[in-house]
């Protein structure tokens, strides 16, 4: 009789234990995407700022608005309206992003089922010839094939 009882305690033991070990389980697997989510719009803003960054700011913010519509849509992370491009200085660029996560296991009974992140990086603008800088060859008198 002794053996039937303590094969019938191990498996309340582990059932006891599954109860608290699954929902650990579900709250690491949403943590894990949330972490996802917030390094993917760090990723965006930051290649956001790097285009508008490449180009003079006229062409900056379509350049920004280019990568932020290269950057894919899927299930977990969802894109929100344009990047906000912003010029502080003649020489910096700033983007901020906004990005929203749906988690993969919501919390039942009233608890969130999306997070939205925003993040913003600053670029210095290096596409940009400072003012009375000269775009010359070095070369006097344009093409150099000369001739008489």
């Amino acid at each position: 009789m002794l053996g039937r009882k303590r094969s019938g305690s191990c498996i309340v033991e582990t059932a006891a234990g599954l109860f608290v070990l699954v929902p650990v389980m579900l709250v690491l697997i949403d943590i894990s995407a949330l972490v996802v989510a917030q390094t993917s719009n760090d990723m965006l803003a930051k290649q956001c700022a790097r285009a508008a960054a490449e180009m003079p700011s006229y062409q900056g913010t379509s350049a920004a608005q280019n990568a932020y519509a290269n950057f894919l849509d899927n299930a977990l992370v969802t894109k929100s309206a344009n990047p906000q491009i912003n010029y502080p200085t003649s020489d910096t660029v700033t983007v901020t992003t906004t990005i929203t996560c749906r988690l993969p296991v919501p919390v039942p009974f009233g608890g969130p089922s999306q997070q939205i992140f925003q993040a913003f990086s600053t670029e210095p603008v290096v596409g940009q010839l400072p003012t009375g800088a000269t775009g010359g060859t070095g070369a006097a008198g344009g093409s150099g094939t000369g001739g008489s």
